[in-house]
Parts: C-alpha cells; sequence; structure tokens
C-alpha cells in the first residue's frame, strides 16, 4: 500500500545549514506597475499599491490604489484598481509611511506634510493638512477610534542644533473638517534621523482603541484613549520593570494573548529582544513578567555577516501565530535579513509564547521599501527592488526539510551568503 505521505504535494521547502533553518520566499512582479509602496488592505489574501503611470499630459499621475491580489503557488498576482482621481496627495512621488491598521473599508498614510486617508471600497479619499500641529515632518498615522474621528499622528520637529537630529512627538489629533486638531499634549518619544528612510523603529502601538506611547524622558510607558492616561497592564507591566529595560526604540502588541513585544536599547548601545507579559500579577513573580529573548538572536548577527547587529519592523501577524523581526546592520539599514518566531499558546514547555526553537530565517530584502501582512491565509510581504517577496508562514508546519552539508556542498561561498539575496 502506497504511503499516504507520498501522496500529499511538498510545495514548500526548509533548507537547514548548522541547525538554522532557512525559508525562501516567492517572488512576484506585477505588471501593471513597478511596485515601491505597499499596505495591508481590509481584502483577504492581498496588498495594497500607490498606482504609478502618467497619463495625459503626461507630467500628470493617474492618482490611483490598487489591490494586488495573490493565488495559488506559481501564480502571479492579479491587480485591480479601486480608487481612481483620488486626491491631488495620492501618488507616488512622496515618502510615505503606511498606518498598521484600517478601519470601515479605509485605509491611511502620511507622506512629508499631510495625511491622505482613502476608501478601497468607493475609491473616494481625503488628504488632511496638520493645522495647528507643529511639525517639521510626518512619521506615521494611525487609526485610533475612527467613529469619533481620532488619530495617532507621529511628527518630527527640526533641532536648533547641528546634531541632524529631529525630535519626535506622539499626538492625538480629531479630524475636523480637512485639518487635525491636537486633542491633548504631545509625547516626546525621543530623537531620530534620516527622515527621508522609511523608519525602523516606532515607539507608539495602537492596540484596541487604545494607543500605547513611549515617554522618553521618564522611561515609561502610556495608555491613552484620547488627552488622559489610562491604567492598562502593558504599560503597567513595562512601568513596574522599567528598571530592568534599556530605552526603548519599538513596541508591538499582540493581537489577542497578554504579551508585548519590546525592542530595547541597552546602556552599550546593543539591541535586545524583551517580551513583556501581564497575565502574571502576583508581585513575587517579577522574574517571569519579563522575558529576553537575545539570546536566541544573537547567534544571527555572525551568520548574516554583522560586526553590530540591530533589530527593527517588528510586528506580530493579524492571527497572532507568527512574530517576525528585522536584523540589520547599522551600515545597511535598507537591506534587512528577516526571521521569524512561531507564538505558541503558553505552557510548561513553551512558558514565554514565543518558542525560539522554531525560529526560520527567512533571508534578506534589499533596497527594501514597507512591508505588510495579508490576511486568510497570513502571509508576510515585504517590497524591495521593485520586487515582491512573500513568505507564506502558514505552510512552514508542512515545509519539507532538507539539510545541507557543513561545507555547503562545495567550496565556494559560504551558502547563507549565497542565499542571502534570494
Amino acid at each position: 500500500m502506497q504511503n499516504l505521505e507520498d501522496e500529499v504535494e511538498v510545495t514548500h521547502h526548509i533548507l537547514v545549514k548548522e541547525g538554522i533553518k532557512h525559508f525562501a520566499p516567492q517572488h512576484h512582479t506585477v505588471g501593471m506597475t513597478t511596485v515601491k509602496q505597499i499596505f495591508s488592505v481590509p481584502e483577504p489574501n492581498a496588498v495594497g499599491t500607490l498606482d504609478d503611470h502618467s497619463v495625459e499630459p503626461l507630467d500628470e499621475h493617474s492618482r490611483g490604489i490598487a489591490l494586488i491580489k495573490f493565488g495559488d503557488i506559481g501564480k502571479e498576482p492579479e491587480c485591480e484598481m479601486v480608487a481612481q482621481n483620488c486626491d491631488e496627495g495620492v501618488d507616488d512621488r512622496f515618502s510615505y509611511r503606511f498606518g498598521s491598521n484600517y478601519a470601515d473599508g479605509k485605509v491611511i498614510y502620511s507622506q512629508d506634510g499631510a495625511v491622505v486617508i482613502a476608501d478601497i471600497e468607493t475609491g473616494e479619499s481625503v488628504t488632511a493638512e496638520l493645522g495647528a500641529l507643529t511639525a517639521d515632518y510626518i512619521t506615521g498615522v494611525s487609526f485610533l477610534d475612527p467613529q469619533n474621528k481620532l488619530f495617532a499622528v507621529a511628527t518630527l520637529v527640526d533641532r536648533d542644533d547641528d546634531s541632524g537630529l529631529q525630535a519626535e512627538y506622539l499626538h492625538i489629533a480629531r479630524l475636523e473638517g480637512r485639518q487635525f486638531v491636537d486633542i491633548g499634549e504631545a509625547v516626546y518619544t525621543g530623537e531620530t534621523e534620516n527622515i527621508l528612510d522609511f523608519p525602523l523603529h516606532r515607539r507608539w502601538f495602537v492596540h484596541n482603541k487604545k494607543l500605547f506611547v513611549y515617554e522618553w524622558e521618564w522611561h515609561k510607558i502610556l495608555c491613552m484613549d484620547g488627552s488622559q492616561p489610562l491604567p492598562r497592564a502593558f504599560s503597567e507591566g513595562f512601568n513596574c520593570n522599567s528598571n530592568r529595560i534599556g530605552r526603548v526604540q519599538d513596541i508591538a502588541i499582540h493581537p489577542k494573548w497578554p504579551l508585548g513585544a519590546i525592542i530595547e536599547e541597552n546602556a552599550f548601545g546593543v539591541h535586545e529582544l524583551t517580551i513583556v507579559r501581564w497575565d502574571i500579577a502576583d508581585p513575587k513573580k517579577k522574574d517571569e513578567q519579563v522575558i529576553s529573548f537575545s539570546q536566541d538572536l544573537e547567534p544571527l548577527a555572525s551568520l548574516f555577516y554583522m560586526e553590530r547587529m540591530m533589530l527593527a519592523h517588528q510586528s506580530f501577524s493579524p492571527d497572532g501565530s507568527w512574530y517576525v523581526v528585522g536584523c540589520i546592520s547599522p551600515d545597511a539599514p535598507e537591506s534587512p535579513y528577516f526571521v521569524t518566531i512561531p507564538v505558541v499558546p503558553v505552557d510548561k514547555k513553551y512558558p514565554d509564547f514565543l518558542d525560539p526553537d522554531g525560529l526560520v530565517v527567512l533571508g534578506q530584502v534589499a533596497d527594501m521599501d514597507p512591508m505588510a501582512w495579508t490576511t486568510e491565509p497570513t502571509p508576510y510581504v515585504a517590497s524591495g527592488g521593485g520586487i515582491l517577496h512573500r513568505w507564506d508562514l502558514d505552510e512552514l508546519p508542512n515545509a519539507r526539510f532538507f539539510v545541507i552539508p557543513d561545507d555547503g556542498g562545495g567550496k565556494k561561498l559560504p551558502f547563507f551568503r549565497k542565499i542571502g539575496w534570494l
């Protein structure tokens, strides 16, 4: 009798070298345009992009938004225009920062000095100005409470010195007409540089209509739903253990389970990954409230030929099954290596939610633009060099393993250097 396992078609493979697992992406090109910007959309198995083709007269742009819809393995994605002749703010001539959430069929993103809210179901859009908000640039925007027209808006203000740094502030703002009105005191979240580049970090996060933001001067995390701070388990868990955590560079909160991920920078300038749990309220178990995963990521620096490795671009998948983070060199932040760690229900074997034994290297994305998650299923998609890199992470448990000999099958380039640009 034929083994049933032999009847199953294996479409995904994991390569193993010296105990490290590597899962290569599918690569896609899109016929309608060279894809630069992508963002998550309220559409299954799809990402959004800004249309980029000239129309008559030649100095005009189509000012449209398209959906890139993925199909079965081996098939190229299809493009569908969902918004055309939008406001003048909808084109790809600016530096953009796309919101990580969407609401009521609408997506949101910021360009250098304005915010665009576009409805991909109706094709309508609004370009909103900052109004009285003091800022030289916008670094990010997100829906906070769409029904009450509340948004989280991150801005930068140029410093007066010659440091080349800008001060970053986080505002809660209400949209009134086509202008934002600041409804509370802005929170100072630190300093940053290279504003024209895609931001590496975000010291704030919107979760269940609550804004969690890191206050740099006081080294604590605030939770707000308007202008007033609120007591919440995640922020309280961090604040009670802040003496054990370095300066916060990035925040991500799990969509379902009681944990948040912190990229912190310690006193020596080294980045570490720390998990804050808020399901453990016993003050005698403070050691279990904050868990470091840095020892699990340290070996990756030599694997990626980095003298110093920073962490950036972290996120949980929409269904909460996966955690993804980028490993970057300070000399080449635009070309990160991505790795994923499965998120598992907490039990005695996995007391910290993340399973470091399941860590998989996804590969490097050169000249990366924004990344996005899809839903139903849950691939991770990154744009780089005009090509989409797509990882079907839900297929990892079904993938077939291939173990590479320690010499890489020859005496040429080291194995991971050869596949680094896949």
